[in-house]
């Protein structure tokens, strides 16, 4: 009996596959409506073969290339994280050996540790900070980075943040070499969040060396915000840790 299965599963097996080689089966659907119409159970569904299991119990295979199988679906690309809806307000000081003479620059960005590299590395006269980086020069003073603020909001509101920090620098007596090429900027009327004068002794003990600034991931934080700050998920986005409270 079981010799008489096996010899009905592969005389099946021969009988459908000659079919398909044949031509005479032409599609996917018309092997399966021939198969069962031999009893035959569909066991495997494959791309380009089909797997089939007769009363008996016993199990055949054919194979075939109809060219009607579904195209692969095409990976869809992974969502992008949407962009910070903030920018990070730092400062650039340098102080004179004798102490009597102070200059900063002030910015914004929202990859800190990239902005800090692109200070270090430019030196194009007119351009950014290098008007404070002769300043400092000129005083062997050394320029070091402070993370200030953490401002969420439109385009305006960063803009006019970044001009409220300028503001308290000048009237901190901060030179401010080439401001009217880099700082010429509206200053905010509602400072949410932010100091009233210029936060020296704080600004002094967050600040690093640019040059280290620059090369280092380093956990800073910075010292105010208009809203919350990001969480260190959203931070590693910058490139650069910022350690927030």
């Amino acid at each position: 009996m079981d010799r008489e299965a096996i010899e009905h599963a592969r005389a099946l097996k021969r009988a459908l596959q000659a079919a398909i080689d044949s031509g005479e089966i032409t599609s996917k659907e018309h092997l399966l409506s021939r198969a069962a119409g031999h009893g035959l159970i569909v066991t495997r569904n494959g791309k380009d073969y089909a797997g089939f299991r007769c009363e008996s119990g016993k199990r055949l295979r054919v194979h075939f290339n109809f060219g009607d199988h579904p195209p692969r679906k095409p990976k869809e690309p992974k969502p992008r994280k949407p962009p910070l809806g903030g920018t990070w307000i730092y400062a650039l000081t340098a102080h004179s050996r004798d102490g009597s003479r102070m200059a900063c620059y002030v910015g914004q960005s929202v990859n800190p540790r990239q902005r800090f590299k692109d200070h270090l590395a430019c030196r194009r006269a007119g351009y950014s900070s290098s008007a404070l980086a002769e300043w400092a020069a000129a005083e062997s003073a050394e320029i070091r980075a402070t993370v200030l603020s953490w401002v969420v909001g439109d385009q305006k509101i960063r803009t006019r943040f970044e001009g409220y920090w300028i503001r308290l620098a000048i009237m901190a007596g901060f030179e401010t070499p080439d401001v009217h090429r880099w700082g010429n900027l509206p200053s905010t009327e509602n400072p949410v969040g932010q100091p009233d004068t210029w936060p020296t002794h704080q600004i002094v003990a967050a600040s690093i060396p640019l040059a280290l600034a620059a090369k280092e991931k380093l956990s800073i934080r910075p010292l105010f915000s208009n809203r919350e700050a990001p969480s260190a998920e959203t931070a590693r986005q910058l490139d650069l840790n910022l350690e927030c409270d």
